[in-house]
């Protein structure tokens, strides 16, 4: 795992689980923790991401409600 999802696991305590899967030509797949969604997008507690980037602003805290 990176270093980038290291350090977001380790400060967003509604993150579970990053789970890169671009090798296989898919995207970076996160998991929400127990209790949290997505705020666009409500009642889902995962969401693929294309970039490093987007998995750091789609995480953010005011993307993240508790469900």
């Amino acid at each position: 795992m990176s270093k980038t999802f290291t350090k977001l696991l380790a400060s967003r305590p509604w993150l579970a689980h990053i789970d890169d899967e671009r090798y296989l030509d898919n995207s970076i797949i996160v998991t929400l923790a127990a209790g949290y969604e997505f705020a666009d997008d409500k009642g889902c507690g995962v969401k693929g991401f294309d970039t490093v980037a987007e998995v750091t602003a789609g995480t953010a805290k005011h993307n993240i409600v508790k469900g």
